[in-house]
């Protein structure tokens, strides 16, 4: 690991346990025991390290649900690790830091709710394509199907609506996932489903 990428997990960490506007540039550079020019050499400004780590974040959101969608499993084992995958990683974001995201820096926002829906529409088409001939998932139009787990997970996991309503983005998920999922099962979908009691914890 060279030392962009040690700046980079290391401000991650902090953005995530303190939020955006609680870590200062001198506090990373303490932390790390480096100095502050190291990390303005990588890093122009806050904003722009902040960017980077999303950007880290995307990327192995991206690479981890693409693996499990474009795996051999049967579909309930993939609906199963998604849900999983999704609960774990929301468990370690901070709400502060989304809502500082959202609201002091609207423009990155942009960028992370495009990423959000693009990864959302090619993971869950694969799926369905896998679950309809398994005949595990209804037999609706994919768009449809797409669009509304789209619009639930946008409108749900948003830093306005968790504020609002004093969730974590983990609560969010795991209140979410299991009504979109068993809403687009067949029964007999529903019944392996139910067999994996993913969301037990």
């Amino acid at each position: 690991m060279n030392e962009e990428q040690k700046i980079l997990k290391y401000a991650t960490d902090e953005f995530l346990e303190n939020g955006f506007y609680k870590t200062t540039m001198d506090q990373l550079a303490k932390g790390m025991k480096i100095s502050k020019k190291t990390i303005y050499k990588f890093f122009p400004s806050k904003s722009h390290l902040l960017e980077k780590v999303i950007h880290l974040f995307q990327n192995k959101i991206k690479e981890d649900l693409y693996n499990i969608a474009d795996s051999d499993r049967c579909l309930i084992t993939k609906l199963h690790d998604i849900s999983t995958y999704i609960a774990k990683f929301t468990l370690k974001i901070n709400k502060k830091l989304l809502f500082e995201t959202y609201n002091h820096h609207p423009e990155l926002w942009v960028k992370v709710d495009t990423f959000r829906a693009s990864v959302i529409e090619n993971v869950w088409e694969k799926i369905l394509i896998q679950g309809k001939k398994e005949e595990l998932i209804i037999q609706k139009p994919n768009n449809i199907i797409i669009a509304i787990i789209l619009s639930s997970l946008t409108g749900v996991v948003n830093p306005k609506f968790l504020m609002e309503n004093n969730l974590s983005a983990n609560e969010a998920i795991k209140e979410t996932l299991p009504i979109l999922i068993n809403g687009i099962l067949t029964e007999k979908g529903k019944t392996e489903f139910e067999k994996q009691k993913w969301n037990e914890k």
